[in-house]
């Protein structure tokens, strides 16, 4: 299959991504730390790392005995000037208090190696967000299926 029919195919399967009580979150990463420059494998570790302490603060022992997660569309996406970033559909456990989960999010990626300050999240996302994010403008553009969890 060519690259351009698995990036259709793709966009397809996640049209049936339910959007609602989810959080669209950009996360920009550092993209050299000490003599390590950021690749696309580095930046999915970093994202899982993030996600592990998020799922742990949101689930506390369930996360690991249980396997509770939170919902994930994680994209890796490269912008025009080269620099990778993320963009995520998140499910917020916190509906009624979408400023909680907004802060949790700021706090917990900036303690990741690679977390840059520059964080936004969108508590108010329609199914226009996950069209958005999966625009694969670029070849290495993808969807991040080591942190995918629906």
């Amino acid at each position: 299959m060519s690259s351009k029919v698995v990036k259709t195919e793709i966009k397809k399967y996640l049209k049936d991504w339910d959007v609602r009580e989810s959080v669209g979150v950009t996360l920009t990463l550092k993209q050299r730390v000490k003599n390590h420059s950021l690749d696309v494998i580095t930046c999915s570790r970093n994202l899982k790392h993030f996600l592990n302490r998020l799922n742990t603060k949101v689930f506390g022992n369930g996360f690991k005995r249980f396997g509770k997660r939170l919902r994930v569309l994680p994209v890796i996406e490269r912008s025009k000037t080269g620099r990778l970033h993320n963009h995520l559909t998140i499910q917020n456990p916190y509906p009624d208090n979408p400023n909680y989960f907004t802060h949790l999010i700021k706090t917990l990626w900036k303690k990741t190696k690679f977390g840059h300050r520059k964080v936004d999240v969108n508590p108010n996302i329609n199914e226009g967000w996950n069209e958005y994010i999966t625009k694969f403008n670029y070849k290495d553009d993808e969807v991040d299926w080591e942190n995918f969890h629906k």
